[in-house]
């Protein structure tokens, strides 16, 4: 999973599938943090349920790991806002998080992308930038990567072509590379408001993505009860 935005109500939805969904480990792409109303919440689900994960561009400025001089205005205010309402525990759990992490199976975890964990990749021909240096890497050759709250499969083939692959039921072969974005559970920017992770089977390589509705008005509430800008409730209902 990646990208939760302290959103507490859509991590609460999406919790419940995985348990339903019994999956063996949860691992997270970063930012735990910003933009919504439950930054504790979230930094607490993770440190208790996420058997691994990495840090997040929001996740550092909370942190104190990056000033946030790249940030627009609303989100440096939601940030430092999540700063004054974490434990001291939480804190601690952002600021140790590594950049980048490689799991037991071969499998990489980025928030960004492995060359920059700030870099969006949206585009194919920026995805294969990426994806050529990893190419040989023992299988499952896999690397989760979030950060642009958008679902995303890039797989380089056997023939040493790149594709951006559909959505729907996905299995890595033998020989091929794939970068895999699971989308946002708690700031979708699809145009799909439902919540977005991805169920990957280390044995067969094979990737589903599952979307998940939760209770968009809570969290809507609670943003604007804290003082937060508007705007971040309001895209949450269209899914941008």
């Amino acid at each position: 999973m990646s990208d939760i935005h302290s959103n507490g109500d859509a991590l609460d939805a999406v919790a419940r599938e995985i348990e339903r969904q019994r999956a063996d480990r949860v691992v997270h792409l970063g930012d735990l943090v910003g933009y919504n109303a439950d930054p504790e919440k979230c930094v607490r689900w993770a440190r208790e349920h996420a058997a691994a994960g990495v840090v997040g561009n929001h996740d550092a400025v909370v942190s104190g790991r990056a000033s946030g001089e790249f940030f627009h205005a609303p989100a440096l205010h939601a940030a430092l806002w999540s700063a004054e309402h974490l434990s001291p525990d939480s804190m601690e759990y952002l600021a140790a998080l590594p950049e980048t992490l490689r799991l037991p199976e071969g499998i990489l975890l980025v928030h960004g992308a492995p060359s920059d964990p700030d870099r969006y990749l949206f585009l194919l021909e920026d995805a294969e930038e990426e994806i050529e240096p990893l190419a040989g890497v023992s299988s499952p050759g896999v690397v989760f990567f979030g950060h642009t709250h958008v679902p995303a499969a890039f797989v380089r083939r056997k023939d040493g072509s790149t594709v951006s692959a559909p959505l729907a039921e996905l299995r890595v072969g033998e020989d091929e590379t794939a970068m895999l974005n699971p989308g946002s559970v708690g700031q979708p920017r699809d145009r799909n408001p439902f919540s977005s992770f991805l169920m990957f089977d280390t044995h067969t390589g094979s990737a589903s993505w599952i979307r998940v509705p939760y209770d968009v008005g809570s969290c809507q509430r609670k943003v604007l009860a804290a003082g937060l800008p508007g705007f971040f409730a309001t895209r949450l209902a269209d899914g941008t």
